[in-house]
């Protein structure tokens, strides 16, 4: 299985590095599972936080994948606006079994018209989604292919969830990360 991580200006460093680590501690297990950094371009990428990352692979060189991860971003509407990020995601939505939007993901979708109609963020970015979606009030909802989260730890955890439905066996990232996930 492979997952992709989309970066784009402002991600949540919070979101993106557990997910790469859970499947850093999977493949060091021997599970069948890569996970990379996509960006629309290979330029470096400043963090909410300030880090700064340089993405694996820009869209067009990026290696099929089969599960999407979106951390939240502050600038997650102006990136689903970018008309090369806008026809990439439809190239590749058919062949995507599953999507994960971080803290505000509703609203990367909610701009390609993709978003569901009931969705999980976190309470700092309510009022921007609420613009494209009803916002429930559980940490995570699943619609067809797309999960929403409250972002942070609800976010791994609903991908940890995911894998193990897959057959993935999870216990070595509970164990390495100490987290206990229901």
């Amino acid at each position: 299985m492979r997952i992709g991580v989309l970066l784009t200006m402002g991600f949540l460093e919070a979101e993106a590095a557990p997910v790469l680590d859970a499947a850093r501690i999977l493949r060091e297990a021997g599970a069948g599972l890569e996970a990379f950094t996509l960006a629309k371009s290979r330029h470096a990428l400043e963090g909410a936080a300030g880090s700064v990352w340089t993405a694996r692979y820009a869209l067009p060189a990026r290696p099929e994948l089969d599960v999407l991860v979106v951390p939240g971003s502050r600038s997650l509407a102006r990136a689903a606006r970018d008309l090369q990020i806008e026809l990439w995601l439809e190239e590749v939505w058919p062949r995507l079994q599953a999507v994960f939007l971080g803290a505000n993901g509703p609203v990367f979708l909610g701009e390609l018209g993709r978003a569901p109609q009931l969705v999980a963020a976190h309470p700092a970015y309510a009022g921007e989604v609420k613009r494209y979606a009803k916002l429930g009030h559980e940490t995570a909802y699943a619609v067809g292919k797309v999960t929403t989260t409250a972002g942070y730890l609800f976010l791994l955890g609903a991908l940890l969830d995911h894998l193990q439905s897959a057959g993935f066996d999870i216990e070595p990232v509970l164990e390495q990360m100490a987290l206990a996930f229901d």
